[in-house]
């Protein structure tokens, strides 16, 4: 008798469900773009279902898991890898638990980004075309940089006054060493047409650098400020320090005070299941995110072995039903649907059974009732959504 639940034995149960055991009606796998010819495979199936569904309509306690990652010193925001769904309280910088902000009304109201004014650091003539000068106060918040100009008042028509921005560097999502503080920035004029230049855009006319940690500043304009016209920079300042309050908003985490060091934070986490364990080799393989930050699942294409596992084996029953559902509903076929989600509903059930024994043993919350810390009132519970 076999024990072992593992991609072969999912492929034989999906396709004993529903009746699909003609490989050219439904292969193992799709090859190529799906199409007609070549129709989508179980793979695919147990894919969707398995990394996406199951997830969300699960919520097992054997998905949650601290996720953690270092910070770089003067980066503030860092994306979130799409295989963490949610991130819960506590939360922790080296160790020191910080206060967890979900609301940016209430972050915000904590550390507001007020801008820094400098007026008068460069003076167009008329004839200037490049300005090099120097911002009074260090270190500069990437993405909060503004280089404005005040019109004169002679009452002369003047060329379009330009504008100069830049921008919080792009992180990869899903590639979390990769995240980096981009020194110098780029600045780009809203009179600008070209393509996006490199960090170091030279004489590039509409284009500037900005080195936030000395307050260097180049800009070459695309039409020459005319005479009378002021600079005026606007910008954000802070003092780099260990971060204490961390806000997860859109995908991202917002750290406060911005890091000044390397720091190991270490977040309560509710993750995809993308770990699967290869019963041939003991290693932790497939699925899980390449290089390019995609989530390589159950799949030929991504290289998983038919004696590839689910992340805990109580699951495969779980996703033999669930993927048979979706290939039910696929194929429009609404009666075997229904006839099998009972079926589904217990699997389900039977998942969740040591999640659920485990909670039953906490305390509703009710306006009486403290947190888990036994320190603060757990009531209001915040936030309401």
């Amino acid at each position: 008798m076999s024990t072992t639940w593992d991609l072969n034995r999912l492929r034989y149960t999906i396709r004993k469900i529903t009746g699909k055991f003609d490989f050219g009606q439904l292969p193992d796998s799709s090859i190529g773009e799906v199409s007609i010819t070549s129709p989508s495979g179980i793979d695919d199936y147990i894919n969707d279902y398995y990394l996406y569904d199951m997830p969300e309509d699960l919520r097992s306690l054997r998905l949650r898991d601290f996720y953690t990652f270092t910070t770089f010193p003067n980066c503030g925001t860092y994306s979130i890898p799409e295989n963490v769904i949610q991130i819960y309280d506590p939360i922790y910088v080296d160790n020191y638990q910080g206060q967890f902000f979900q609301d940016p009304n209430r972050f915000y109201a904590v550390w507001p980004e007020f801008d820094f004014i400098d007026l008068n650091l460069f003076f167009p003539d008329g004839n200037t075309q490049s300005f090099t000068f120097t911002l009074t106060q260090t270190p500069v918040q990437q993405g909060s940089v503004t280089i404005g100009l005040i019109p004169n008042i002679d009452g002369n028509p003047s060329p379009a006054l330009e504008t100069f921005t830049d921008s919080d560097q792009p992180i990869p999502l899903d590639l979390p060493p990769q995240q980096k503080f981009v020194n110098p920035g780029t600045l780009i004029s809203n009179q600008y047409t070209g393509p996006l230049p490199p960090p170091s855009p030279g004489i590039t006319p509409g284009t500037g650098t900005i080195d936030y940690l000395t307050g260097s500043v180049t800009i070459v304009y695309v039409n020459i400020p005319v005479n009378g016209t002021k600079g005026s920079c606007h910008y954000h300042p802070y003092v780099a320090s260990r971060p204490r309050d961390v806000m997860v908003w859109q995908q991202q985490v917002f750290l406060r005070p911005i890091p000044n060091d390397v720091y190991t934070i270490k977040m309560m986490a509710y993750l995809l299941p993308t770990t699967v364990m290869s019963s041939a080799t003991n290693a932790t393989v497939r699925p899980s995110i390449d290089s390019a930050g995609n989530i390589q699942g159950f799949s030929g294409n991504s290289g998983s072995l038919p004696t590839d596992l689910p992340q805990f084996n109580e699951f495969w029953q779980l996703i033999a039903y669930g993927a048979s559902l979706k290939i039910f509903a696929e194929d429009g076929d609404h009666q075997e649907y229904a006839a099998y989600t009972p079926y589904y509903e217990k699997a389900k059930l039977l998942c969740q059974r040591k999640t659920l024994k485990q909670i039953a043993q906490n305390r509703i919350h009710t306006i009486y009732s403290q947190t888990d810390d036994g320190l603060t009132n757990a009531w209001p519970i915040w936030p309401y959504y």
